[in-house]
């Protein structure tokens, strides 16, 4: 069966749907739809490389009181 042949059929299904259970899962599978995102190859490696280097303990990390100060005691034009 191709993908419109099912639409049509859950389409059909849906309308005569009484029960309020599988429709509230439904509506819940819908929005985790909506709220999903997928990242690109790019954004993907990048993230990979990223993980790697804080798995192996190889990234540094500032508080933000310490980032805060380097912003405020660094020249303007350095920004």
């Amino acid at each position: 069966m191709d993908v419109q042949s099912v639409k049509i059929e859950l389409i059909h299904w849906l309308a005569e749907l009484q029960d309020k259970s599988v429709l509230k899962k439904l509506q819940v599978l819908k929005e985790q739809q909506e709220n999903s995102f997928e990242l690109s190859t790019e954004q993907q490696e990048e993230l990979d490389i990223r993980l790697e280097k804080y798995e192996k303990g190889e990234m540094e990390f500032s508080s933000w009181k310490t980032i805060k100060n380097k912003i405020k005691t660094s020249p303007k034009d350095a920004l």
